[in-house]
């Protein structure tokens, strides 16, 4: 028997394989442009590199201090789908503005804005799983999103 997905489903997948896209362009491609407006304005290797060490260890912290406290609100108040489209929003203008930045400091902080939407909009896209499918359907359509 051949496994249909519903249009709740198929968008929630749909979400896993644009954030996976965004992982491999932070993981990829944003380094080598980072190091490219940083040598241009004449920083060192050592410190371009530990600028966007400190930039991911920004974002880092601030979701590991705002998860809890946003998630607990967002199912307190049932704000999940509100607070995924705020850090979704943030994370996708973020990600546009990141080709505009001429200046590797301000390209930093647009990141550590990015990246932190993208991180925060994981918190909830995971909790959204509960709402677009039952519970006997989970892994089925969780792994679906992996793959």
């Amino acid at each position: 028997m051949k496994f249909k997905l519903t249009p709740l489903e198929k968008k929630w997948i749909l979400y896993d394989v644009g954030n996976s896209a965004f992982a491999m362009l932070t993981a990829t491609i944003l380094p080598i442009y980072f190091n490219y407006l940083a040598r241009k304005a004449g920083l060192s290797s050592v410190d371009y590199l530990s600028y966007w060490g400190y930039a991911v260890s920004i974002c880092t912290l601030l979701v590991a201090i705002m998860g809890p406290i946003l998630g607990a609100i967002a199912d307190v108040k049932n704000l999940k789908k509100k607070l995924f489209e705020l850090f979704l929003l943030l994370g996708v203008f973020g990600c546009a503005m990141l080709g505009f930045v001429p200046s590797w400091f301000f390209f930093l902080v647009v990141f550590i804005l990015t990246n932190t939407g993208y991180s925060a909009s994981l918190i909830f896209y995971d909790a959204i799983l509960t709402d677009v499918t039952k519970l006997q359907r989970m892994d089925t359509v969780s792994s679906q999103g992996s793959s």
